[in-house]
């Protein structure tokens, strides 16, 4: 019956995610042990507030063809329709104002075909005149000041192409302008309007492999084909915005054919990418190695579309505000990339309050959140609902260092949200600061938070120690005396501790690995039981492993753990590999038999079984800084159990090594070939079944 409940809430829950991107519900991110995560539902941080048309506010035209919306620092907010040529102004209560008319000395401007406005702490309005290759600045009173050209440089390239974008200006006075299609930056224009140069752009991504492409290409090329080479460019930036400490937060729209990753960037005077998030095991990562979007493509009406940022806001307390493009969601991330929450959607359609057919433009209103949408020729206001105050205030605190300050607004925001991971991270730290380290531990593993885990459990230990030391130095005396005492009567009396010789010869095999298997080959030194017991283990150790070791050393939830999906990785492939080296060494005049194939396997897996049990104990006591350690030695372990599975293959067949690697190919082609073959079989089979039901069927309704 508890299966039965579990399946219909997990399909709610995947009815819930499937359905968000035509919704404006809410959803937040559910980080696993591995480091993935999924969207799932969650309170609503942001409710629509109200949805503006030209028609809502007494006006006989429509925002026909709004490109984009921004607000000023007296609250006024401004919609520009940049193929109409229009601007409207409204006032900080979103009425309507007035029809702003772009006026120089010989009369209207036209900025028919503008994708960008700004407007700086004096209130004048700069208008990124796309189709005309400028920049209008225009002063409260909607007289044009300057009118910035394409700029004339010697660092632009001759086929340059000026349309800019995008527009902000910081602090004092300088302008940042994007342009289309341009993969060098921002434009940096000094306070009198001058090109002073570029301002940080995308870097390419690059692997082994294309180095490897670059370097064959240097000495394999001649003029001819370079010229007709491709070059991979780095993507442009599509929007930016200013922080409160003055560096520009960056969005780009699509960086791979997938969802990818880096779409938000913070730009450093250098160019460099400054913006980092906190890696769940303590480290930072940069934000161009994060996934802002999705972790998969999302699917709707059975057509994947990749998703894409084209509007970026940032607001006083370092918060960044993304909206996509394909889907119409708004992301609301904290100065550390956490997601705070994400909502909106529409794909299209735009039907609901909330949703949209296509946003093109995001600007923050106080704590009003404001997007336009094109199709609908409307500006939707998304306000702060009371979860969403909380969980601001709280995340603010938390980030600024004020733990404690935290701590009830974390409560309270769990009241909301039993599934937040961000207020549990916060009560850890809380419960951590004030030396409450049981409730901490609770908290963090919750949260996920490692490193608050790492250190009460540290603290824990430590106070522990310091409670029992005289009775831990104690038994460790005794312990160690024991010892001693065992080893010195084996060798003064030549005591036998195992005296089966098989049992020696298996428990030898990783000390003394060459004289083991030619034993098992040519003494029979070799147990089928003993190696069925082995077998046996080394499932428990795979089973242990991932239901009991410790939390900081587990990568992937407890209740997630398959079953049968242990028993194929450990028997499954133990026996494949047995049995597909047998036939195939069968054919190379290999002598070994199907048993001692199967058995030398399983003896050669001694230090893997060892080193799984060794880590299971130790994960609940290692600190965090172990697992690098512990993840080190797994490896060695792994490659010294490859080495003796040579070894053993070698002395059963009696080959050589050159042989040996042959045949070793050719084993696992063929058991690649075995599991194609079963999967087919299965696929197979379910058809069948699936015709005898419907033939069933028929016959039955008939």
């Amino acid at each position: 019956m508890k299966r039965v409940i579990s399946v219909i809430a997990s399909a709610v829950v995947l009815l819930s995610l499937l359905s968000f991107t035509a919704s404006a519900d809410s959803f937040t991110r559910e980080y696993k042990e591995d480091g993935s995560y999924r969207s799932v539902p969650s309170r609503q941080a942001y409710a629509v507030r109200k949805v503006i048309t030209a028609s809502g506010l007494g006006l006989s035209e429509s925002f026909e063809g709004i490109t984009d919306v921004t607000s000023g620092p007296d609250g006024k907010v401004y919609l520009l329709c940049g193929e109409t040529s229009k601007l409207f102004i409204l006032n900080s209560d979103y009425t309507f104002l007035r029809e702003a008319v772009i006026e120089d000395k010989n009369g209207v401007v036209s900025f028919s075909g503008a994708q960008g406005i700004f407007v700086d702490k004096n209130g004048r309005v700069y208008i990124a005149d796309t189709e005309n290759g400028r920049i209008i600045i225009a002063n409260q009173k909607d007289k044009v000041e300057k009118i910035w050209e394409a700029p004339v440089s010697d660092i632009l390239p001759e086929d340059f192409r000026y349309k800019p974008t995008s527009i902000v200006s910081d602090a004092d006075g300088f302008t940042f302008v994007l342009s289309f299609g341009c993969y060098y930056g921002a434009l940096v224009f000094s306070p009198e309007g001058n090109f002073t140069g570029f301002y940080g752009s995308n870097t390419v991504q690059t692997s082994a492999l294309d180095t490897l492409s670059y370097l064959w290409d240097m000495m394999t090329k001649n003029d001819t084909k370079r010229a007709a080479s491709l070059k991979k460019l780095p993507y442009s930036f599509v929007d930016f915005s200013i922080d409160p400490e003055g560096y520009l937060v960056t969005c780009t729209g699509k960086t791979q054919y997938t969802n990818g990753t880096g779409q938000i960037q913070k730009i450093s005077g250098n160019g460099a990418n400054i913006l980092y998030k906190r890696d769940l095991r303590s480290g930072s990562v940069s934000s161009s190695a994060v996934n802002f979007l999705e972790q998969t493509v999302i699917r709707r009406k059975n057509i994947g579309r990749t998703q894409s940022f084209n509007s970026v806001e940032t607001d006083s307390d370092g918060f960044i505000y993304a909206l996509d493009r394909t889907y119409g969601l708004i992301y609301v991330y904290d100065s550390e990339c956490n997601l705070l929450n994400g909502f909106g959607g529409g794909v299209g359609t735009g039907d609901r309050a909330g949703t949209f057919n296509t946003a093109v433009a995001l600007a923050l209103c106080r704590d009003d959140i404001l997007v336009a949408d094109y199709e609908n020729r409307s500006i939707t206001v998304f306000g702060l609902t009371d979860y969403g105050k909380l969980l601001r205030s709280a995340q603010t605190m938390y980030i600024k260092g004020d733990y404690n300050e935290a701590k009830p607004l974390w409560e309270k925001v769990l009241s909301f949200d039993r599934g937040n991971q961000l207020a549990y991270s916060g009560l850890a730290m809380a419960s951590y600061n004030e030396g409450n380290y049981e409730a901490a531990l609770e908290y963090a593993e919750s949260g996920l938070d490692y490193s608050v885990y790492d250190l009460s459990r540290q603290a824990l230990f430590s106070a522990f120690f310091a409670k029992n030391f005289l009775w831990i130095v104690f038994v460790a005396v005794i312990v160690i005396a024991g010892i001693a005492v065992l080893f010195v009567m084996k060798k003064k009396r030549g005591l036998v501790f195992i005296d089966n010789p098989k049992a020696t010869t298996m428990l030898s095999v990783p000390f003394h690995p060459f004289r083991s298997f030619e034993e098992i080959k040519y003494k029979k030194r070799g147990s089928m039981p003993a190696a069925f017991i082995l077998t046996a283990l080394l499932f428990a150790a795979f089973t242990l492993k991932s239901k009991a070791s410790g939390f900081l050393f587990t990568y992937s939830s407890p209740k997630d753990y398959d079953l049968f999906f242990t028993l194929l990785q450990t028997v499954g492939i133990i026996v494949l590999w047995s049995v597909s080296n047998w036939l195939i060494c069968s054919l190379f005049s290999g002598k070994g038999k199907l048993s001692e194939v199967f058995i030398v396997t399983v003896y050669s897996l001694i230090p893997l079984v060892v080193y799984t049990f060794l880590r299971v104990v130790l994960s609940r006591f290692l600190p965090l800084s172990g697992v690098a350690f512990m993840n080190g030695l797994e490896d060695a372990i792994v490659i010294f159990t490859f080495f003796l599975i040579c070894i053993a293959i070698m002395a059963v067949h009696e080959y050589d090594f050159f042989k040996f690697l042959i045949t070793a190919v050719v084993t696992l082609l063929f058991m690649v070939l075995i599991v194609f073959v079963l999967f087919l079989i299965s696929v197979l089979l379910k058809e069948l079944f699936g015709f005898i039901g419907s033939v069933y069927n028929e016959i039955a309704y008939r």
